[in-house]
């Protein structure tokens, strides 16, 4: 008997001690790591597990976490910076090919220009248009840092913007001027043209909360994975995306690696509109990297073709508007003239809002990117924009706003037989506060699903 039990515990330490080998050999990122990225790993394969199911949301959610949880070990210095980006490259193609319909988590979203410019319908310009447009060029005398070409069709997509579109595009170049200058500086310290600062023009119409058909988001209209591949955190907490500045830089990034790729400003700005991958078919099968070749066959989809003249007309437009038929609008002065200030966070915007004496509207649209009403709480110190009027006294009184630590109860798992009333009233809140936190749309919850419960 005794025999029996030394061999059963032999045998159990054998397979235990072959099982940890087994897990250490088998997966190279969690080789050797420390318990944050053990916790990374395991809110990565519970995502992986749901996106099966039904609500992908909740695969989102855990993906989230995940890099949330890896990014902040890494900002703390206990990460290397490759785990990171291979976390990231792993997430981003699962969302490219199995999330590509999740709900983004922000209900202020507007209509981006992009979807309006693809839809426009164009007639074919006389041999005079051409001329006449390609004289106004000349006679404008504007410089360019990309090269121009003046053809049938940018000449077509100026006429619909002077037209059909004339309303959208002057509303997008009244815009542009809050955010072009400082959009041009990033792009000349990254080493990318700055004319293509005024790409926003036809994607967003330089609206922080322009959301496509495609489920891009933001000023510079980028989905979920480029977003996150290219340094901007995208989750329930913040979206990024919605960030001019660090849009920008990532927008500036992107377009940078692109022209690397493939040599030429045309084919990167084709690539940012339909992605690398199909561009280089497109090249594999023509033989040319001539964009304009390559745009009279049907192996570039036709928002791509469209994307390239499109952007030309609005850069002529942009560069010469009264030329055209447009005019120039003082732009709105709340952005340009703001600062950014770190405060202890988590806080509540309405709090800061309230204590500068600015209407939350306003303080939510100098920082579109906080998705709730409050700064990140998995953040010790946040930055925030602010008025650069705002008083001294002020300013001393928002570093001292105690961080609201204990505004959230916690999470907690939805069981079998919970409802959001039950919930509520064993944590002492309300149903509608807790819809509010999570951006519930109705009361249907599911077991398994996470709740953040505020008090």
């Amino acid at each position: 008997m005794l025999k029996n039990s030394i061999f059963s515990v032999l045998l159990i330490i054998i397979l235990f001690s072959g099982c940890s080998k087994g897990e250490l050999n088998t997966d190279p990122i969690t080789d050797h790591l420390s318990g944050p990225i053990k916790k990374a790993e395991f809110f990565f394969i519970k995502g992986k597990n749901l996106l099966d199911e039904p609500n992908k949301d909740d695969a989102s959610y855990y993906f989230d976490r995940s890099l949330n949880l890896l990014l902040e070990s890494y900002s703390a210095g206990s990460v290397k910076k490759e785990i990171v980006d291979e976390y990231i490259k792993k997430i981003s193609a699962i969302e490219l090919n199995h999330l590509k319909y999740i709900n983004d988590i922000s209900t202020e979203k507007e209509k981006a220009l992009i979807d309006e410019v693809i839809n426009t319908r164009l007639f074919k310009p006389s041999q005079k248009d051409i001329l006449r447009i390609k004289e106004l060029a000349v006679k404008a005398e504007p410089t360019f840092s990309i090269p121009v070409d003046i053809n049938d069709k940018v000449v077509a997509f100026i006429k619909a913007f002077q037209s059909v579109r004339h309303q959208s595009i002057q509303n997008a170049l009244d815009r542009s001027g809050i955010y072009l200058d400082r959009f041009k500086e990033i792009f000349k310290e990254t080493g990318v043209p700055e004319d293509l600062a005024y790409l926003p023009i036809i994607e967003s119409g330089f609206r922080t909360n322009a959301y496509s058909r495609a489920r891009a988001m933001g000023i510079w209209q980028f989905i979920r994975s480029t977003a996150r591949l290219y340094g901007l955190r995208v989750d329930w907490i913040l979206d990024e995306r919605k960030d001019p500045e660090k849009s920008a830089k990532a927008a500036a990034k992107y377009l940078k690696h692109l022209h690397e790729r493939f040599g030429d400003w045309y084919l990167a700005l084709a690539s940012y509109n339909g992605g690398p991958g199909r561009v280089s078919r497109a090249i594999r099968r023509v033989g040319s990297k001539d964009f304009y070749r390559l745009a009279r066959t049907r192996y570039l989809r036709r928002e791509t073709r469209n994307y390239v003249p499109a952007f030309v007309a609005s850069l002529l437009i942009a560069k010469s508007p009264e030329k055209y038929g447009f005019k120039i609008n003082e732009p709105e002065t709340l952005y340009l003239e703001s600062k950014i200030v770190d405060i202890i966070s988590p806080v509540s915007l309405k709090s800061v809002s309230s204590i500068l004496g600015l209407p939350y509207p306003e303080m939510k649209k100098l920082n579109p990117e906080i998705v709730r009403d409050f700064t990140p709480f998995n953040k010790k110190i946040y930055s925030i924009r602010i008025p650069s009027s705002s008083d001294e006294k002020l300013l001393e009184e928002l570093k001292r706003l105690p961080p609201k630590s204990r505004y959230f109860a916690g999470w907690y798992s939805v069981k079998k037989g919970d409802s959001l009333y039950s919930i509520a009233r064993k944590f002492r809140t309300s149903v509608t506060k807790i819809k509010k936190v999570n951006k519930l749309r109705s009361n249907l919850i599911r077991p398994g699903k996470r709740l953040l419960i505020p008090r």
